[in-house]
């Protein structure tokens, strides 16, 4: 590209970071802001167009620089900007159900103070710093020009105090998300072309890529994709066995219960979990049996429970086995 090098004043082989130097020094002095000059702002927009053609062939050939002529082409073809990368949290009821949510994605845009350009115009010239004044910096090879103020020992402009120099800036855009049902930990929720901008018009943007973190929650939790929900539960319901009710970010799910002596058992219902995604299967569900005992009985709920007592007792030896064979021990010890 010998024009765009020849008007940038560039060798052909001149980095990125040569190519951005060698432009903001030019546009310092071509900007229409501060050259009055009639082709002042055609000028400064072939130098803009320059810049950017040039790094836009720099990034294209570092992809592979080994590359024959038509792989080349291939990865000048499929050249794309950079991805970003962001975290996503997420209520566990998303993750589940997915649904929709408003993200706020920083990107950078031209410096609209500057137009991009790094720099911006001073009302009243000031001395250079880097030469103090004397148009020349003193290097390994003697006395040169400084290339700051191009001799003068004085400068109209320095960098522009809104994105100190960068030619930047940061601005957020609002991005909604359309979230799949089953989105668990770490997962990642790829969206083609909101990346970072491609120095090339030509080529599309890179993509944002979403990592998922979860919201801490007041009742369940994840184990990978099982869903693990902690229910308290009548001593007597799982004594008795049956049908218990648990809560779900679904609704709520129906658990059987087998007849068993109360404890904190786990319960696995298969497929109750993060619904499958993909090729990973649906998870568990997970219910921590929290076994509760009655409290504050009144007198007619007693009555009732020791009239099942007498009659479980009637037949310890069905129903107590351990305390029927310690009457029997205390029997035997008495004769």
């Amino acid at each position: 590209m010998p024009d765009a090098h020849h008007l940038l004043g560039l060798q052909p082989d001149a980095s990125a970071h040569q190519i951005r130097r060698a432009f903001r020094h030019l546009a310092m002095r071509w900007h229409p802001d501060r050259n009055p000059a009639p082709d002042a702002a055609e000028h400064f927009k072939r130098l803009r167009q320059a810049h950017d053609e040039l790094l836009a062939a720099l990034n294209a050939s570092s992809v592979e620089p080994n590359a024959d002529a038509a792989s080349r082409a291939q990865a000048h073809a499929e050249a794309r900007g950079a991805d970003l990368e962001q975290v996503l949290d997420l209520d566990i009821e998303q993750c589940f159900l997915g649904g929709r949510c408003e993200l706020g994605v920083p990107q950078l845009h031209p410096c609209t103070h500057c137009a991009g350009t790094g720099i911006e115009t001073l009302t009243v010239s000031r001395m250079c710093e880097p030469c103090r004044g004397s148009g020349r910096i003193r290097t390994a090879k003697g006395l040169v020009r400084c290339t700051d103020c191009d001799g003068r020992g004085y400068s109209s402009a320095r960098a522009c105090t809104h994105c100190a120099g960068a030619g930047t800036q940061t601005v957020e855009r609002r991005l909604e998300v359309r979230i799949p049902p089953g989105m668990a930990e770490g997962d990642e929720l790829r969206l083609a072309g909101e990346g970072r901008p491609h120095a090339d018009p030509r080529h599309r943007p890179g993509d944002l890529r979403l990592r998922i973190r979860c919201r801490p929650h007041a009742l369940f939790r994840l184990e990978g994709r099982n869903l693990v929900v902690r229910h308290p539960v009548s001593a007597l319901r799982q004594l008795m066995g049956g049908s218990v009710e648990v809560p779900h970010p679904g609704g709520f799910e129906a658990i059987m219960l087998e007849p068993a002596a109360p404890s904190g058992r786990r319960i696995h219902v298969a497929g109750a979990g993060l619904p499958a995604k993909g090729n990973k299967p649906a998870g568990e569900l997970i219910v921590e049996l929290e076994p509760v005992w009655p409290r504050n009985l009144t007198p007619s709920q007693r009555t009732r429970l020791q009239a099942l007592e007498n009659e479980l007792v009637a037949d310890a030896a069905s129903h107590y086995p351990e305390l029927a064979q310690a009457h029997t021990f205390a029997g035997d010890a008495g004769r």
